[in-house]
């Protein structure tokens, strides 16, 4: 069975209802994490911005893909131009992908949405994920409740609690050696 369709098989499974499950691999959180640090290293560091895009597949989501766009940015901040956000939007066209979410780092510890994030985001919609990941993007993703991993719901950003990333979450190695 190819892997698509054993994970919409998954999303096709009866019983209790599912809780809504994000399966992202540990090479795009690697992928995002190099771009957040890229943009938090060097003589001026800068907030970093990375879009996430792959399927929803009923109430199951996949990100296949990490996007790094063009972005001004400054040490607080982060902007992408309307021409930017086009080229995504064809990428995304071009490669039969949904936009499913953004990432984006924060200077010092704090991972909470301020005002310019809600307003920054791309295209918010319900279900759409913001992550900030704090100091640059320097200590990786992982584990994600290190981030403050927030949902759009009700015309808002929300932040998820811990228990909540843990379970929502699914990190996936994209290689398992299992020869003895």
């Amino acid at each position: 069975m190819m892997m698509l369709d054993w994970i919409r098989s998954l999303s096709r499974q009866t019983g209790t209802a599912r809780q809504s499950i994000t399966w992202v691999s540990v090479s795009v959180l690697e992928h995002t994490a190099q771009v957040l640090r890229q943009s938090g290293n060097g003589a001026t560091k800068h907030e970093g911005i990375v879009y996430w895009a792959g399927r929803h597949l009923g109430s199951e989501t996949v990100v296949t893909t990490c996007i790094a766009p063009a972005a001004r940015s400054t040490w607080g901040s982060f902007s992408t131009s309307s021409g930017t956000n086009a080229r995504v939007v064809m990428y995304l066209a071009e490669h039969g992908l949904e936009l499913l979410g953004q990432v984006h780092s924060h200077p010092g510890a704090v991972v909470d949405h301020s005002d310019g994030d809600d307003e920054r985001a791309l295209m918010p919609y319900e279900g759409f994920v913001s992550i900030v990941v704090p100091r640059y993007g320097r200590n990786g993703l992982r584990p994600l409740t290190n981030c403050g991993v927030h949902v759009y719901e009700n015309s808002r950003f929300r932040r998820l609690p811990e228990s909540a990333v843990m379970s929502r979450f699914h990190v996936v190695d994209e290689f398992a050696d299992l020869r003895p």
